[in-house]
């Protein structure tokens, strides 16, 4: 897929921003369902699991359960792309200063991600 252009923007939204995180946990779903495909477009194919990281449901307990489930995404693209990165699940969302480190890291990882499966 090279020269195609990412859909997900890793700056959409602010601590605290509702609905910008809405947009983002979109188009971040998306652009992870993108790496997949082209792992499975490899020869030979490489197959992973999609996990559930299209929203974050019930509070506190469902953000642990969408970090777990994304950094396992993540865990399983990081040796496919050669690269490595910090544990995904340990952030206080409710933290400014956490959620603002992670989403630098997160976004920083992306972009590598991007240019190395050619979609960036």
């Amino acid at each position: 897929m090279p020269g195609v252009s990412t859909e997900f923007n890793p700056s959409v939204f602010e601590f605290g921003d509702a609905a910008g995180a809405g947009a983002w946990l979109v188009g971040h779903f998306r652009q992870h369902l993108r790496y997949n495909d082209v792992l499975t477009n490899q020869s030979p194919p490489v197959i992973l699991p999609t996990f559930a990281i299209l929203q974050v449901e019930g509070g506190k307990i469902g953000r642990g359960a969408w970090l777990n489930d994304h950094a396992s995404w993540h865990n399983l693209l990081r040796p496919r792309a050669n690269i490595t990165g910090i544990d995904l699940s340990q952030v206080n969302m409710d933290d400014e200063s956490q959620f603002y480190s992670w989403l630098d890291a997160h976004n920083q990882e992306h972009q590598l991600l991007d240019i190395i499966f050619g979609v960036a």
